[in-house]
C-alpha cells in the first residue's frame, strides 16, 4: 500500500524541521536562529536549555559533563513568555524523573544526546539541581536582569541599592508637578514662543519624551550648561544664519519685500493684465499692483494678499485667475518673473517656518531641560527608578570606567546566554547583550578546550517586529546578528544561522495566502529581509483542510439609508452603518460556525477557538461585542485599556466623590442612577423637582428617603458610607461599598460579569496607592484621575469565550478560525516631533512641529522617512495577524469611502487571494449577499472512524455549585450581604481550668483540682497517677491482649513511676481491668484513635481540646475521657456539672463533622473500673453557647 501524498509531504516538514531544530540547540555553537511564525520558538529553547545542561559528546568521543545551570541566562520579552518557558522546562525535567529507561533514552536521543547511565542519572537529577538553584533558573525579562545587576552593584552604579521601581501614574503626577514648578519660576520671554503654538498637556507629553528619550541627553545637557547655544544649535540643524532665529518675523519679511529681483517686470507685466486680462485676471492683477505700491513696512503686513494671489493652499503657482496660457506665451518673460516669484516666496515661507521652528525648539529644549533635571532630582531624593532607568543605568554601569570590576564578576557567572523574541530589542537592550557577552569570544574567555565554548543564543524573527513604539528596531536585528558572527568567527568559534520555515500552527492554505499576500514588493516592505526573495513558508499538517475567506467590503447599498448625525436617535435606530452591518454578519456567522457539526475527526468549534483581532483600538469593537451579545455568544475583550476609562469605575470614582462632597448635585444624581444608587430617571426627578430653592439634594434625600423603597435602599447605602469615610482608607471604603452595601452584585447584575475585573484592578490600584501615598481618598481620586493604570486581560484568562484584542497584543497565540474585521484603515504616523543630528556637535536635536503649515524641507523629509517605517512596520503586524490562524481565516472589512487605501491590509489580503488563484463563492448572511474569494483544502479522510464526540457536538455540562448568597445567583446575580457576625468568644478548652494561659473560660474543671479542699501533697500524687493511667491506656491497646498486664507491671515497676509493688499492682489489674470492659471493645480496637485532638466552632464558642479515645463507625461516634478520681458519681444523673458540660462541647464539634451519625459520650472512672454512657437529654442542657458555657 502506497504512502499517501499528505504524509509524504509531512514526513518531509518534520524531517526538515528537526533538522533545522538540532543545528539550532547544538551546544557548542553560537546560534542566531531566524523563526518564523509557529515553527516551535519556545520548544527549541527548551531544547537548547535542555541540552547545554546535559552531558554531550566531545571532539575526542569522550563525553563532556553538562554546563552548571546556575551559569545560564536567558532574557525573554515579557514576563508571561518568562514564566511559560520556566513552567515548560520544569515539566519536562520533573517528567525525566519517573519516566522509563526506554522512554527517557528516546528523548535523550531526540536531544542527540547519548544515552548511558551517567546521562540517564544526569537527566533525572537537573529537575531537583534546577529547583535547588537560589532563585530557581535565571529565566526571565531584560528589566528584571538589569534589576538584579543594579542592586548587586549598587556602589558602582552610584544608586541607593534599596530603590523601587517607579510606577506610570506616580511617575505621570511627578512630571506634572515637575512642569508647574518649572513654568512658574520661567521668564515670560521664554515662555512666549511656545504660546499659542503648544497646550499644557501637549508640553507635558513633549517634557516627557525629552525627559525619556537617550537621544535628547545630550542636548539637555549642552542647554542646561550652555543656554544661549540652544537657538544656535537648531539654526545649524535647520541651515539657519547663526542669529535669524533672533530676528522677528516682521524684520525678515521687510527685507524679502524691499527691491526683490523682478518687482520692476512684475509691475509691468501686471499692468498689461490689467488691458488685455481676463475679468478675474484685472481683479487679481490690481490686487498685486496695490501691494506692490505700498511701502516695506506695509508690504509685510499684508504679506499674505502677495502669497495667496501668486500661489495655491498647496504652494503651487497659480495657473487660473492670473495668466493664461495665450498670454504665457505671448508675455514669455512675465510668465517666467512669476514662476521665479513663486519659488522666492516658497523660500521667504520656508524661510519664516525655519525660524519659527529654531524659536519653538530652543524654547522647548529650554524648558524640558530644566523639567527633566527636576525630575531626576527628586527620583533620586525618594530612591526611585523607572523601567527605562533600568536599562539606561545598566548599560552605563557597563561602560563606566569602572566597568571592569563588575564585568570580570559577571565573566565568573555566565557561560550562556539565551536572546528570545530578539526582533523586539530596543538598540540599548542590544547594546546590553553585547557588552556581557563581549568576554566570550576573547581570548581565555572563550574556554573552548575545557569546559566547552561559551555560546550566544538568539533567536527572533524580523517579520513579527511590531514594537517600534517601545524602541524596537528591526535593523538592530540583522545588524547585531553580523556582529555576533562577526565576533564568533574572529574567535575561531562555531557559528550558526538556521531557519525555521516549517509551521506546526496553520494548515496549507492559511499560509498560501500568506506567501501570496507577501510576494507583492509594496507588501513586502519591511517584512522580507531581503528584498526579491521570496517568502516559503512549510506545512507540518498537510491534508488536515483549511480555509481562507475574502468578504466583500460592507456599505450602505441600493435605497438603505446609513446613520446621520442629523437625525434624531429615534431614526438612527431604524438604520444601520457598515460597521454595524459587518458586526452583525461576523456575529451570526460565528453563531453558525459554533452551532454546527464538527467534521469528521476534528473537535468541534467552540467560543474559545474564535480570535478577532484589530489593528488598533477603535469603535468597531463594542459594536462586534454588542452584537456577540445578542447572540448569547460569550466573549472577551482583551484590548488594553485605560482604568479610568471603565464605566464601573467611573460610578465607583462618582460614589468616592459624592462622600467626599455631598452638595454636589449632579455627582450625587449621578450615583443614585447608577447601579449603586438603583434609582430610574423618573424616580430622580420626583425626588429632585420640587425641592426647597437651595435645598441640596442630599438633605432632601435625607427628609424624604423613607417614602419609596429605592430612596430607602439609597439612603442606607449613602449614610452607611458617609459615616465611615473619615475612617477608612480608600481600599476599606470601597471594600465595604462593594461588599457589605452589595455595590458588586449590583454593579454586575447591571453591567455584567465584565465588569468584575474593573473592580478588581480598582481595588489593586487603591492598594498600590496606599502603599506609597497616604490613605487619603481625596488623593486617590486625584491620583486615579491621572492614572496611566490600564485594565488589560490576558490572553489565556478569557476562558471558553471569543476573543477580541488587537493584533499587538496576539504574539504567540494561536486560534482556529481567526477573524480580521478591521482592514481598511491605513498605518497612522501622528508623531510631531523629529529629530535631526547637527553635524558640528554630532548632538541630536529635537524639532517639534505643531501643524504641518509649519514644516519645512527637513521636517518633510523625516516625516516621509518615518512614515515609511510605519508603512513597513504595519505590514509586519498584518504577517502577524495572518499567521495567528491555525485552521480558518476571515478577512473583511467596511468600504471607508470610494476607494480602499493601497496599503490597507484588505487591498493587501485581496491581491493575495488573486495572486494565489482563489476561487469565487456565492455567499450570503442574513441580507446581505454577494461573492467571497476563498482558498481551501479539504481536510484527508482519517485513517480510523471518528468516534462519535467527534462527530456530534459536544455538550459542556458542569457539576451544579451552590454559591454562597453574597456571591449571588444567576442571571441577575443579585447578592445578599453575608450577616455581620459578632467576635467570637475567647477559646474554649474544655478540660482547662479558668485560670490558664487561655483566659477566663467556662471549662470543665477536675475535681482533683481544688486548692482549697485538697493538700498540695495529694494533688501532686493524683496528678502524677493520672498521667500514668492515661499513657498506659492510650498505648497497651496497641500490644497483644496477652502481654497487655506484663507489660502495665513492668511499665509500672519503674523507680521513675514513683509506686510501690503493691501499688504498681494494683494500679496495673485497674488498666487491665478497663481494657477488658465488654462497653469499651470499639474504643480499643485498632481502628480507633487515641489522644485525638479536636478544633472547632460549634454553638458560637471556639472549642479546642482533646479526646482520650475516639472511634468513628459507619453508624456513629463513640468518644470516652478517663477520669481516675476516687470520688466516683452513684449514678449518671449525678455526675458533675464541669464534665458534663465538656462531653457537650465535644458533642457538638463533632455532631458538626458528622451531622448524619449519633455521637456517644462515655465517662470511664478508671478506679472502680466503670464506664457512664452519658444520655442525649442529659447532654442537651450543657450545649455550648455563644456566651459561654453550657445552656445551663
Amino acid at each position: 500500500m502506497s504512502t499517501p501524498p499528505s504524509q509524504n509531504a509531512l514526513d518531509a516538514a518534520i524531517a526538515q524541521a528537526n533538522q533545522q531544530q538540532a543545528m539550532a540547540s547544538d551546544p557548542t555553537a553560537s546560534v542566531f536562529v531566524s523563526a518564523s511564525a509557529g515553527s516551535g520558538k519556545t520548544k527549541l529553547l527548551i531544547d537548547r536549555l535542555l541540552r547545554l545542561m546535559l552531558p554531550r559528546v566531545g571532539a575526542d568521543g569522550a563525553i563532556v559533563p553538562g554546563s552548571d545551570p546556575a551559569r545560564i541566562l536567558c532574557l525573554t520579552f515579557t514576563k508571561a513568555a518568562a514564566a511559560e518557558m520556566a513552567i515548560r522546562l520544569q515539566t519536562r525535567l520533573g517528567r525525566w524523573v519517573t519516566l522509563p529507561d526506554t522512554r527517557l533514552d528516546a528523548e535523550l536521543a531526540a536531544l542527540s544526546v547519548p544515552c548511558t547511565e551517567q546521562t540517564r542519572r544526569k537527566a533525572r537529577a537537573l529537575f531537583a539541581e534546577v529547583l535547588d538553584l537560589p532563585g530557581g533558573m535565571r529565566i526571565g525579562t531584560i528589566h528584571a536582569f538589569c534589576q538584579s545587576l543594579l542592586r548587586r552593584f549598587p556602589l558602582e552604579a552610584s544608586m541607593n541599592p534599596h530603590f523601587t521601581v517607579m510606577e506610570e501614574t506616580d511617575a505621570a503626577l511627578a512630571l506634572q508637578s515637575c512642569v508647574e514648578s518649572v513654568l512658574g519660576g520661567q521668564p515670560q520671554a521664554t515662555v512666549a514662543p511656545l504660546a499659542g503654538q503648544i497646550g499644557l498637556g501637549d508640553f507635558m507629553a513633549l517634557a516627557g519624551v525629552l525627559r525619556r528619550d537617550p537621544r535628547a541627553q545630550a542636548a539637555r545637557a549642552l542647554v542646561s550648561t550652555q543656554p544661549e547655544q540652544a537657538q544656535a544649535l537648531l539654526c545649524r540643524v535647520l541651515n539657519l544664519p547663526a542669529q535669524a532665529a533672533q530676528q522677528t518675523d516682521e524684520a525678515f519679511l521687510h527685507a524679502a519685500c524691499t527691491d526683490f529681483a523682478d518687482e520692476s517686470i512684475l509691475r509691468s507685466g501686471l499692468a498689461v493684465l490689467l488691458v488685455e486680462g481676463s475679468a478675474t485676471a484685472k481683479a487679481n492683477a490690481q490686487a498685486l499692483l496695490d501691494w506692490l505700491a505700498l511701502y516695506p513696512p506695509e508690504r509685510a503686513a499684508q504679506w499674505s494678499v502677495w502669497r495667496n494671489g501668486l500661489l495655491t493652499k498647496d504652494g503651487k503657482p497659480r495657473s487660473r485667475g492670473l495668466l493664461s496660457t495665450k498670454l504665457a506665451e505671448k508675455y514669455t518673460d512675465l510668465a517666467d518673473a512669476l514662476h521665479r516669484e513663486a519659488a522666492r516666496i516658497l523660500e521667504v515661507e520656508e524661510g519664516l517656518n525655519a525660524r519659527q521652528l529654531a524659536r519653538l525648539g530652543a524654547a522647548l529644549l529650554t524648558m524640558a531641560a530644566p523639567v527633566a533635571t527636576l525630575f531626576d532630582q527628586r527620583k533620586a531624593m525618594q530612591g526611585q527608578l523607572e523601567y527605562d532607568d533600568l536599562i539606561h543605568r545598566t548599560l552605563s554601569l557597563l561602560r563606566t570606567p569602572g566597568a571592569a570590576w563588575v564585568l570580570y564578576k559577571l565573566d565568573g557567572g555566565i557561560d550562556h546566554l539565551l536572546l528570545d523574541e530578539v526582533q523586539d530589542t530596543s538598540p540599548q537592550q542590544w547594546r546590553i547583550a553585547g557588552d556581557l557577552t563581549e568576554e566570550f569570544f576573547a581570548g581565555a574567555g572563550t574556554r573552548a578546550e575545557e569546559d566547552g565554548p561559551r555560546t550566544v543564543f538568539a533567536v527572533g524573527d524580523y517579520k513579527q517586529s511590531i514594537y517600534a513604539f517601545q524602541g524596537a528596531d528591526p535593523d538592530e536585528f540583522r545588524d547585531w546578528r553580523a556582529r555576533f558572527k562577526q565576533r564568533a568567527q574572529g574567535a575561531n568559534l562555531p557559528w550558526r544561522e538556521p531557519e525555521l520555515t516549517v509551521s506546526f500552527r496553520s494548515t496549507a492554505p492559511v499560509l498560501q495566502l500568506v506567501d501570496a499576500v507577501f510576494a507583492d514588493a509594496q507588501a513586502a516592505r519591511g517584512v522580507a529581509e531581503e528584498q526579491g526573495r521570496p517568502m516559503r513558508h512549510i506545512t507540518a499538517r498537510p491534508g488536515q483542510g483549511g480555509r481562507v475567506e475574502l468578504w466583500p467590503l460592507a456599505e450602505v447599498e441600493g435605497d438603505e439609508q446609513g446613520i446621520s448625525p442629523w437625525q434624531p436617535a429615534a431614526v438612527n435606530a431604524t438604520r444601520q452603518s457598515p460597521r454595524q452591518k459587518l458586526a452583525d454578519a461576523l456575529a451570526s456567522t460565528i453563531a453558525r460556525e459554533l452551532a454546527a457539526p464538527a467534521a469528521p475527526g476534528q473537535k468541534p468549534l467552540t467560543p474559545g477557538d474564535v480570535l478577532v483581532l484589530v489593528p488598533r483600538r477603535s469603535s468597531f469593537v463594542p459594536l462586534l461585542v454588542r452584537a456577540l451579545k445578542g447572540h448569547n455568544i460569550p466573549v472577551a475583550t482583551l484590548v488594553r485599556t485605560g482604568l479610568a476609562d471603565q464605566l464601573v469605575v467611573q460610578d465607583l470614582m462618582a460614589l468616592c466623590a459624592a462622600l467626599l462632597l455631598p452638595q454636589d448635585d449632579l455627582m450625587l444624581g449621578c450615583v443614585l442612577t447608577s447601579p449603586l444608587g438603583g434609582l430610574s430617571d423618573d424616580s430622580l426627578m420626583a425626588l429632585a423637582v420640587g425641592r426647597t430653592p437651595g435645598a441640596p439634594l442630599w438633605s432632601t434625600l435625607r427628609e424624604r428617603h423613607a417614602q419609596r423603597a429605592d430612596w430607602t435602599q439609597a439612603w442606607t447605602m449613602l449614610n452607611t458610607l458617609f459615616g465611615r469615610v473619615d475612617y477608612l482608607t480608600p481600599y476599606e471604603l470601597l471594600c465595604a461599598a462593594l461588599g457589605q452595601q452589595g455595590g458588586r452584585a449590583r454593579l454586575l447584575a447591571r453591567l455584567g460579569p465584565e465588569a468584575a475585573e474593573p473592580m478588581d484592578e480598582l481595588l489593586s490600584a487603591a492598594l498600590r496607592y496606599q502603599e506609597q501615598h497616604p490613605p487619603s481618598l481625596q488623593g486617590f481620586l486625584h491620583w486615579l484621575r491621572h492614572s496611566q493604570e490600564t485594565v488589560k486581560r490576558e490572553a489565556e484568562a478569557g476562558g471558553n469565550a471569543v476573543r477580541v484584542m488587537t493584533a499587538h497584543g496576539s504574539k504567540g497565540l494561536q486560534a482556529r478560525l481567526v477573524i480580521l474585521p478591521d482592514t481598511v484603515g491605513t498605518p497612522r504616523f501622528e508623531d510631531r516631533l523629529f529629530w535631526a543630528q547637527d553635524k558640528k556637535t554630532q548632538v541630536d536635536v529635537p524639532l517639534y512641529v505643531p501643524r504641518n503649515a509649519l514644516s519645512v524641507g527637513l521636517t518633510r523629509s523625516l516625516y516621509e522617512g518615518l512614515r515609511d517605517k510605519a508603512v513597513e512596520e504595519y505590514n509586519r503586524l498584518l504577517y502577524v495577524a495572518l499567521t495567528r490562524a491555525a485552521d480558518r481565516l476571515v478577512v473583511c472589512g467596511w468600504k471607508p469611502g470610494r476607494t480602499v487605501p493601497p496599503e490597507s491590509w484588505y487591498e493587501r489580503c485581496r491581491l493575495g487571494f488573486e495572486r494565489a488563484g482563489a476561487q469565487e463563492q456565492d455567499w450570503s448572511v442574513g441580507d446581505w449577499s454577494g461573492k467571497i474569494l476563498v482558498l481551501e483544502e479539504h481536510a484527508t479522510p482519517p485513517a480510523l472512524p471518528a468516534s462519535p464526540s467527534a462527530v456530534a457536538p459536544v455538550e459542556h455540562s458542569a457539576a451544579p455549585c451552590c454559591l454562597p448568597g453574597w456571591v449571588g445567583q444567576a442571571p441577575l446575580w443579585r447578592a445578599t450581604p453575608p450577616v455581620a457576625e459578632g467576635p467570637l468568644v475567647r477559646p474554649l478548652a474544655p478540660s482547662r481550668p479558668d485560670d490558664t494561659m487561655l483566659g477566663p473560660l467556662p471549662p470543665a474543671r477536675s475535681p482533683l483540682d481544688v486548692a482549697a479542699i485538697t493538700p498540695a501533697k495529694a494533688r501532686e500524687a493524683a496528678f502524677r497517677k493520672g498521667n500514668l493511667v492515661h499513657s498506659l491506656l492510650q498505648f497497651l491497646p496497641e500490644h497483644p491482649v496477652a502481654e497487655q498486664e506484663r507489660l502495665a507491671t513492668d511499665w509500672l515497676a519503674r523507680p521513675a513511676a514513683g509506686l510501690t509493688a503493691a501499688e504498681a499492682a494494683t494500679l496495673a489489674a485497674q488498666i487491665v481491668a478497663v481494657l477488658r470492659m465488654p462497653a469499651l471493645v470499639d474504643l480499643f480496637a485498632p481502628q480507633a484513635r487515641a489522644e485525638q485532638r479536636l478544633a472547632g466552632i460549634a454553638g458560637g464558642q471556639v472549642i479546642v481540646g482533646q479526646v482520650d479515645r475516639m472511634c468513628v463507625l459507619p453508624d456513629r461516634v463513640v468518644v470516652c475521657d478517663y477520669k481516675s478520681g476516687r470520688h466516683a458519681p452513684r449514678t449518671v444523673e449525678q455526675t458533675p456539672v464541669l464534665y458534663l458540660r465538656q462531653m457537650a462541647a465535644y458533642r457538638a464539634l463533632l455532631q458538626g463533622l458528622w451531622p448524619d451519625r449519633q455521637v456517644v459520650c462515655v465517662l470511664v472512672w478508671t478506679e472502680l473500673p466503670r464506664a457512664d454512657q452519658l444520655p442525649d437529654s442529659l447532654l442537651d442542657r450543657h450545649v455550648p453557647t455563644p456566651g459561654g458555657g453550657g445552656a445551663s
